[in-house]
């Protein structure tokens, strides 16, 4: 079984418990996106590395490692590993506050009055299984795949230096061995030589003795409590009430016999 404080390259810290949100907090990996205002295209090619180039150093701070994160026109995707949800959204913040303020020194006339960059926060879902980790990556790899292919413009693409073997921190080359049993070059060919449907049979096979108590294991911040979605599945029965005693079962008449 994958240890998660031996990818991560430090000892354990204790968990603490959030409050509860529509983001489920248990998690350690995390895909983010977060599109900007009005679906405004504020992505060209400098912010666009721009924008990389600080999640890469601001993630490095942290100890933030970065999975997948591409740049399209007017949105990112990001896969971001922490020991916990706030370290990965601290980090979401300081990039979004700094682009904010790139995007609006190059259009000073355009974002007057309060008029924002971004829509209010990143959407955060939390990976929970080596499965939807596997099949968010051909997601991401597919949105870069799809624009490309129609002759469009992606501002940044990790996939690109992925398919390479470029693999700079806060990106972590023995990391994609270790989750996927691939290097960084396969899993992107893995991704190009067959659709999403696939991917997902693929993963399945590939990661079948990975058992529920395996994923909580990697994918849990605190591996004792559980997934916000399944506490909510859960609802507890409505007691009977005390002043409306249960009336006896009266008994059963038995059946006349049947006449031969």
């Amino acid at each position: 079984m994958l240890d998660f404080n031996e990818l991560m390259g430090h000892e354990t810290n204790g968990f603490v418990q959030p409050k509860r949100m529509r983001t489920d907090k248990n998690g350690r990996i995390y895909h983010a996106t977060q599109r900007a205002a009005g679906k405004e295209f504020i992505f060209d090619k400098e912010i666009g590395k721009y924008r990389h180039n600080l999640l890469c150093r601001i993630c490095a701070r942290f100890n933030v490692k970065i999975i997948f994160s591409v740049v399209m026109s007017n949105h990112t995707h990001d896969v971001l590993m922490a020991e916990n949800v706030e370290e990965i959204s601290k980090v979401l913040r300081l990039v979004n506050s700094a682009v904010s303020h790139k995007v609006r020194e190059q259009n000073p006339r355009k974002y007057t009055n309060g008029k924002r960059v971004f829509e209010s926060r990143p959407y955060l879902r939390a990976i929970k299984d080596i499965v939807s980790l596997t099949t968010v990556g051909k997601y991401d790899y597919d949105n870069v795949k799809h624009v490309l292919e129609r002759g469009e413009f992606v501002p940044y693409d990790c996939f690109w230096a992925l398919k390479r073997g470029i693999v700079v921190k806060p990106y972590d080359k023995e990391l994609y061995t270790a989750l996927f049993g691939m290097s960084e070059k396969e899993l992107c060919d893995f991704y190009e030589s067959n659709d999403s449907q696939m991917v997902a049979k693929l993963a399945r096979e590939r990661f079948k003795d990975w058992t529920k108590l395996d994923n909580d294991h990697f994918f849990k911040a605190d591996f004792s409590k559980p997934w916000q979605d399944e506490t909510e599945s859960v609802r507890p029965m409505s007691p009977v009430s005390s002043m409306s005693p249960i009336s006896p079962v009266k008994p059963i008449k038995p059946m006349r016999p049947i006449r031969p």
